[in-house]
């Protein structure tokens, strides 16, 4: 599965420190990065972290905002770590800050309850670095002096004032790199994102949260979506050019009209007035003039109207879904523009639940078109999205899935991940690598989505399976009640590709596969020839062989029964079982074909209401496997919880055990 490589620079990690409910986080970035996890997990404080990164105004930070955990002397700190750097990139952060031989260059905020600050990682020269960090003019000043004297022979820059003897420092360490070693640099004005900062305008965060800001984000400030998209596509300077001579040519005009109208009258009424004031005051007279007045032009703004093709109204009375989408669509113009003006402009899109209010029609658009904007060798836009929709989900790219938890009596936050490296090697020497690429595409992954959300999930073979186990399940309790997804493979050889991936992403999954034991049996039933049955049997042993291998549970050629904690065998096939165990089932499916509502054959549909309705109870192994769902999540919410770790608590049922009572 290819990956993109990126035209521009771009956000490869963040660490976050302290912020809201996270303690110290780092999380990784990728062309699209999609946070998952239940409600309360964090997700949306790694994107408004990022937030207050970028966007935040200076000197601000609510106290609301601060970790509860952190120390009066901790930092609120987070720390942005971008790669990709163009050739523009290190032009503009200089070679102290991204020398050639520098891969990556990181830039961190902090807020210790008083002071906000920008740092840089570079290359200094140490001694200067006592200069930057003093407080007052006076003290940097001080330090400076003292570096001259401990350096007489190195031409140390003399102090004139703060702006000029910071340049000289700038221009002295770039001449003398001999000097130089790695150091944090703080230089707030350097590396703003917003203003003058000499990084704004080269990287945008744009932030589209689920509490709509709509109306603020389409007004045409410095700060809004839609007027960083006129700050890049609209050169308002010819127009500012003709407002001021407007300005001038009033200020003229008006100047004639007094002279012609008015000068006259009012030094006729002064010299009278002089007269009359004489009498009292002498030597004292009084001057009338007329002031001009001053033409208050507001600064030139842009109004932003939506239309349905008959009339045109604001934003904010637009619905929310319409807003959003109005949101979305001009954060891709913004993109667009931005590339267009500046040839290595890139940006990051965030979004906060974007299926918010989205007809789900459209909310697979928008996943497709997120997805396309970071898409291609040219991308020049990375998104990130918290999301609780499987519509946003593409499992091909689970290696771009952070999923965000909370552990722990602490309640911890938490990122897991599944590199696309690290399930190849978890899966080295099950799957031949050669194959392995070409799975990613494959159906095994199909049903992913649903799991990725899930607390538990029983990772099953097919459709079938699925359908009992669910249906059998909910004559009790459904299993999504307790947060439990079974989820298909579409078959026993494609079981390891997404047990992997989940058990990357530390998701607790019970493995279910069918033993075939009666392979040989049923061949013969259908007049196949003793040397096909013998290799299908073959075939199936060398297939249960590997998989226990996988599963690293002891290796047999038919395994059968609830085998440990995670993983559990089928003796033969789940419809052999239920045959057998539970024949109300195939009696209950029968009633449900004959009065039309099902399907004869294997039908995923009619097995599922056969278990559901089914006068009787599963009994046997159907029913031990869903216990042993339910006993695998209950242990992992207790280990979640601090009060236990899950472990080999799930007693071992053999072939010989089915059926008997628990």
């Amino acid at each position: 599965m290819a990956r993109v490589r990126r035209i521009a620079v771009r956000i490869q990690s963040a660490t976050i420190r302290n912020f809201r409910g996270i303690d110290t986080l780092k999380v990784e970035f990728d062309n699209v990065t999609t946070l998952l996890g239940p409600n309360g997990a964090g997700k949306s404080t790694i994107l408004r972290a990022l937030d207050w990164f970028f966007n935040g105004d200076k000197g601000r930070f609510a106290d609301a905002d601060i970790n509860q955990h952190a120390g009066e002397s901790d930092l609120v700190q987070v720390s942005v770590t971008f790669a990709d750097l163009t050739v523009r990139d290190r032009e503009i952060l200089t070679r102290k800050y991204a020398p050639e031989s520098a891969e990556t260059f990181t830039a961190w905020r902090s807020w210790n309850g008083q002071d906000d600050k920008f740092t840089g990682k570079g290359v200094a020269f140490a001694s200067f670095e006592n200069v930057r960090s003093a407080v007052s003019a006076a003290d940097k000043k001080a330090a400076l002096q003292e570096v001259g004297r401990q350096y007489p022979d190195l031409d140390i820059p003399k102090w004139t004032n703060q702006t000029n003897t910071f340049t000289a420092m700038d221009e002295w360490e770039a001449n003398h790199p001999e000097f130089l070693s790695d150091a944090d640099v703080s230089d707030t004005h350097f590396f703003g994102f917003q203003g003058g900062g000499r990084l704004s305008g080269v990287f945008d965060y744009v932030f589209v949260p689920a509490d709509l800001r709509a109306e603020e984000e389409v007004s045409d400030s410095r700060s809004s979506v839609v007027g960083r998209i006129l700050a890049l596509a609209v050169d308002r300077e010819g127009a500012s050019a003709e407002i001021d001579q407007l300005k001038s040519r009033y200020s003229r005009d008006v100047e004639e009209i007094i002279e012609r109208t008015l000068r006259g009258q009012l030094s006729g009424l002064a010299t009278s007035a002089t007269e009359a004031i004489t009498a009292f005051a002498p030597g004292y007279e009084l001057k009338l003039s007329a002031v001009t007045p001053d033409l208050k032009v507001p600064a030139l703004s842009v109004a932003a109207e939506f239309g349905d093709g008959k009339t045109f109204t604001s934003v904010d009375r637009q619905g929310h879904g319409l807003q959003r989408t109005l949101l979305i669509a001009a954060s891709k113009l913004l993109a667009e523009q931005g590339s267009k003006a500046i040839t290595d402009h890139s940006m990051v899109l965030a979004i906060e639940e974007p299926e918010l209010f989205q007809h789900p029609t459209q909310a697979r658009v928008f996943a497709r078109v997120l997805r396309a904007m970071a898409s291609g060798t040219d991308a020049q836009v990375q998104v990130a999205y918290a999301t609780h929709s499987p519509y946003f989900i593409e499992p091909r790219y689970f290696d771009q899935i952070r999923l965000v938890r909370r552990r722990g009596p602490s309640k911890t936050i938490s990122v897991s991940t599944a590199s696309l490296e690290s399930v190849s090697l978890r899966l080295a020497g099950h799957v031949a690598q050669s194959a392995l690429v070409s799975r990613w595409d494959q159906v095994c992954l199909k049903n992913l989505p649903d799991a990725f959300f899930a607390e538990t999930v029983v990772l099953v073979e097919g459709d079938h399976d699925k359908a009992i186990i669910e249906g059998a399940a909910h004559r009790d309790r459904p299993l999504e009640y307790d947060g439990i997804v079974v989820s298909s493979a579409q078959g026993k050889g494609k079981l390891s590709v997404p047990h992997a991936i989940l058990a990357e992403l530390s998701i607790p999954t019970l493995c279910v596969f069918d033993n075939d034991s009666g392979c040989g049996d049923r061949m013969r039933q259908d007049g196949k020839d003793e040397e096909k049955i013998e290799q299908a049997e073959r075939s199936v042993r060398r297939e249960n062989r590997e998989l226990c291998r996988y599963l690293e549970i002891p290796e047999e050629d038919y395994p059968s029964g609830i085998v440990s904690d995670t993983v559990c065998v089928t003796p033969d096939t789940i419809e052999s079982v239920v045959n057998v165990e539970w024949p109300d089932w195939a009696a209950t499916r029968d009633k449900i074909i004959d009065d039309g509502r099902g399907t004869g054959g294997k039908n995923a549909a009619t097995y599922l209401l056969a278990s559901e309705e089914c006068a009787t109870d599963p009994p046997g192994f159907i029913r031990d496997l869903v216990v042993a769902a339910r006993q695998l999540c209950e242990a992992v919410t207790e280990s979640t919880l601090g009060s236990s770790q899950p472990g080999t608590s799930m007693p071992t049922r053999n072939a010989a055990d089915i059926g008997a009572p628990r």
